[in-house]
């Protein structure tokens, strides 16, 4: 019983710290997951059938028009510059994917920095590029083996002072 209740308060200290550490908005599903991992393997319980249900659900693929791409693509979307990282909305589905600093984004983020008007505005870009797989930037998700979408954009097309798509979406 002793060694049950360290177990206990190690778990929470384990959990706590992971909470005060990470700063993405769903880690609160994770830590109750964590917890319910941790409490069952203490009390000997199984999972309910619903968490369990949840996880595989968190795990599957989210619908959405973005996909890893082997080969490279013509993307065009919104650019804007989000502190030092690029960010790119893509006009099909409207999902925001981040831009690798790599390859041919310094043209595309030079030519943004030298014809945006001001510095929260978003400009229509087109670009050859793939949609890649990295690791998080949280480090304590990065160790989990979680992953993210990023465009490597290859060949900087052009940047239009347009803050629409052709579609006429801008906001999503």
């Amino acid at each position: 019983m002793h060694s049950k209740l360290w177990r206990l308060a190690a778990g929470a200290i384990f959990v706590t710290s992971l909470t005060a550490c990470s700063t993405v908005s769903n880690m609160t599903g994770k830590v109750s997951q964590t917890w319910d991992k941790t409490w069952s393997s203490l009390s000997g319980k199984k999972q309910a059938a619903g968490a369990v249900q949840s996880r595989a659900a968190e795990q599957a693929p989210l619908p959405s028009g973005l996909k890893i791409s082997k080969e490279s693509g013509r993307w065009q979307g919104l650019y804007s510059l989000e502190g030092e990282t690029g960010r790119f909305q893509e006009c099909e589905s409207g999902q925001f994917i981040a831009v690798l600093p790599e390859a041919d984004n310094v043209l595309l983020e030079q030519a943004y920095l030298n014809t945006r008007s001001n510095a929260a505005v978003s400009m229509l870009a087109e670009v050859q590029g793939r949609v890649v797989e990295r690791p998080v930037s949280d480090p304590v998700l990065a160790q989990q083996g979680r992953k993210m979408l990023a465009l490597r954009v290859e060949r900087f097309v052009s940047l239009s002072s347009q803050s629409t798509c052709a579609n006429g979406k801008s906001s999503w």
